[in-house]
This record gives structure tokens, C-alpha cells and sequence, in this order.
């Protein structure tokens, strides 16, 4: 089946009107959900001289064996991790009417108050497994570094979801569930776990199959060893059984997984190519939806066949951490309203085009605002 392929947004002219009827719809039902499972502490450091990655780096190698000293400014902490961003993410989408739960490292051994503050309002409960993750983000002119301290990443296990969650209230949350978001299984190794027995406990509860919608974005994995894709590659099909899934990877993500199957696509980013992409990686993978999504558009590969959507690229974004996140959040909200594969990821390209240009996330009428504005040309950088 040959792929479906938008190539401007002119293209998608008779997709829009009823991509905007769809979202601006009333919605039939308040949704219940879980999010999960990580939780970072991010601080931002601004390099002021050398401003640049290309200048920092030889002056950084001139130093080796001996020292240097860099004026930098701090930006301030902010609360971080996939999982969190994309709870706060789906909230906004929703304009508030929607019940998230989440689940994650938010702080032990109580919840830190940066999260509180972040996703007190934003969610129905909050439950914390252990200690919050560490990043310390290094910003230039032309890029940033992050280090990221992912001690605590081990504490996230099936485990203590039990122990801090309770049985009860986990079944309570499953029953009630219309969606499960399990983010970042890149960084936490125990997510693959978590996930499958999520899936399996609907089942153990009479919940029917497919009718839960299960998102899974795997995010940065390339420090974990084939074996463990392996491993997550053999859960997928249990946990598709029993829930709709869609799995999400970024390009270079992508790319990598490919490679587990013998695909070779490293450096192509053409729409047809990635479309090719998409649906190469469903092909091999058991799920019902493989997305992939490039900085200026998205595929979707399901039994419906490959589309690829272009995205509202922004060259010169405001913010970039938690744009992926935002992506994922848009795609599960149109999921959630019964759009189809197009319409799926022309949602998480308007969420993300929306933040990174504005720094909050999208609602479904900012969605239609950013759409009206840019199939008329007048999409500026800052919303």
C-alpha cells in the first residue's frame, strides 16, 4: 500500500476544516488516565563566554590536564522528565477536563515542591516512587549539552509502584482508565516491567480489549544494550493484545531502531523516506500504530497504511526541551477524540509547533488558531 504523502500545508486544506470541526467538538466524556513514570529536576546554565558549542569545545581541550574557568549565568530550575511534561502537556490541551494521574521519581520521601507546584493543579493525584532524576543543562548559541545524573532511575520498579500506589487505588485508576501514557523507557530500566504489567492487570480486571489507548515513547535509548530492546520488543505484542498502542520514536530514535531489524535509513529525512520508515518499523514491530516524527513533520503506520503530515517548522524556537513531549500529548488527545492516523499526528505537529514558539503548551483552539494562521502564511516564529 503506498504511503500517503502531504507535502505543504496547502496539501492539507481538505484535511483541516474537519481536523478543526473534530477538535472543537464537545467532548462526550471527561477521560481518565495514567502518566508515567519518570521525573527529572532540570537546571538550565547559559554559557555567556564562549556563547558558542563550536568555540567552547577546542577551548575545553586546550584545558585538558590542567583547569578552566567559564563566566555562565543560571537560568533557574524547572521541573522535568518526559512523563511529567507530558501529563502537564495533556492537561492544558484539554483546557483542564481531563483526569490525569501520575506516577513517577517526583521525590522521596515526600513529592518536591517543584512538582507540586507544577502538576499539583494539572492532575488528579500524584504518587512518587522514589527520588527525582538530575539534569544540569549547558545552553549555547548554537545548541546544548545535557548531563544527566540517572541514579535514581533504578528506584522506578513495579515494585515500589505497588508499595507507594497501593493495590487498591491502582485497580481503582485502571478500571476508570480510558488511556496509559508510559514514557522515557530509555532512562529507566526497569519501565519495560511496569509496562507490561500494566496491561496485563486491564486484562486481570475484565477490562475489554482495546479499549484503552496505550501510548509508549521510548525517548533517547541508545545507551540500552540490544538485549534489552529485545526484551521490550517481546512485550509489545501482550501489552497490543489487551490495549490500543501506539509507539512514538523522533527520527534519530528511529533510525536506531531500524538497525535492530537490519533497516538501514541513518541520514535520510525526506517525507517519502521517512514515511518508508514508519511503516518499515510497524512491520516489524507488534503494534497498532508506529509514529515517527522529524523537527518539521510526522508519519503514522497503521493497518489503514503510512501517512506523513508536514509540520509547522520554527526555525528559531523559544524553547525545544519539551517539544516532544507536547508532540505525544497532541497525538493521544486526537487519539482520544476518535481522529484518525492523519489527523493523529497533524495534532502532535500542532502542539509541538505551538510550544516551541510560544514556551506553553497548546489547547485544541490554539491547535485551530495555529492552523488558520498557517495555511494563510502568517505564522510567525513567537506566538
Amino acid at each position: 500500500m503506498n504511503p500517503i504523502l502531504y507535502p505543504d500545508i496547502p496539501s492539507l486544506a481538505p484535511v483541516i476544516a474537519g481536523f478543526k470541526a473534530r477538535v472543537s467538538a464537545p467532548v462526550p466524556e471527561r477521560f481518565s488516565g495514567l502518566c508515567g513514570f519518570d521525573g527529572f529536576i532540570d537546571t538550565f546554565v547559559r554559557l555567556q563566554s564562549p556563547p558558542s558549542m563550536a568555540e567552547f569545545g577546542p577551548k575545553l581541550t586546550a584545558a585538558a590536564g590542567v583547569a578552566a574557568s567559564y563566566p555562565a549565568r543560571h537560568l533557574g530550575d524547572k521541573f522535568g522528565g518526559n512523563g511529567p511534561l507530558f501529563a502537564a502537556a495533556l492537561h492544558d490541551i484539554y483546557a483542564g477536563n481531563i483526569d490525569v494521574t501520575y506516577i513517577g521519581a517526583l521525590g522521596h520521601p515526600e513529592i518536591l515542591p517543584i512538582f507540586q507546584a507544577a502538576l499539583g493543579g494539572k492532575t488528579k493525584r500524584l504518587y512518587s516512587l522514589g527520588r527525582a532524576a538530575q539534569t544540569t543543562c549547558l545552553e549555547f548559541t548554537d545548541g546544548k549539552v545535557m548531563l544527566n545524573d540517572m541514579s535514581a532511575c533504578a528506584e522506578v520498579t513495579w515494585d515500589r509502584l505497588l508499595e507507594h500506589v497501593g493495590s487498591p487505588a491502582l485497580d481503582d485508576a485502571l478500571r476508570a482508565a480510558r488511556f496509559i501514557s508510559a514514557v522515557n523507557w530509555g532512562k529507566l530500566p526497569q519501565a519495560g516491567v511496569i509496562w507490561s504489567n500494566l496491561a496485563a492487570r486491564l486484562g486481570q480486571l475484565g477490562v475489554p480489549a482495546k479499549q484503552v489507548l496505550y501510548f509508549m515513547d521510548l525517548a533517547e535509548f541508545e545507551t540500552r544494550p540490544l538485549v534489552d530492546r529485545e526484551d521490550l520488543l517481546g512485550r509489545l505484542g501482550p501489552i497490543t493484545r489487551q490495549c490500543e498502542t501506539i509507539l512514538s520514536f523522533n527520527l534519530k530514535e528511529a533510525w536506531q531502531m531500524a538497525e535492530v531489524f537490519g533497516g538501514a535509513y541513518q541520514g535520510r529525512k525526506d517525507a517519502a523516506t521517512v514515511a518508508e520508515l514508519t511503516a518499515y518499523l510497524r512491520a516489524h514491530i507488534a503494534v497498532d500504530r508506529v509514529i515517527v516524527h522529524p523537527n518539521n513533520g510526522a508519519a503514522c503506520s497503521s493497518a489503514q497504511g503510512t501517512v506523513y503530515v508536514p509540520g509547522p517548522y520554527c526555525a528559531d524556537p523559544l524553547i525545544s526541551t519539551g517539544a516532544g513531549d507536547n508532540f505525544g500529548a497532541g497525538c493521544v488527545a486526537a487519539a482520544l477524540q476518535g481522529l484518525d492516523d492523519t489527523g493523529i499526528v497533524l495534532a502532535g505537529n500542532c502542539a509541538s509547533g505551538h510550544f516551541v514558539r510560544s514556551g506553553r503548551s497548546a489547547t485544541f483552539a490554539d491547535m485551530g488558531q495555529l492552523l488558520e494562521a498557517w495555511s494563510a502564511g502568517t505564522l510567525a516564529e513567537r506566538l
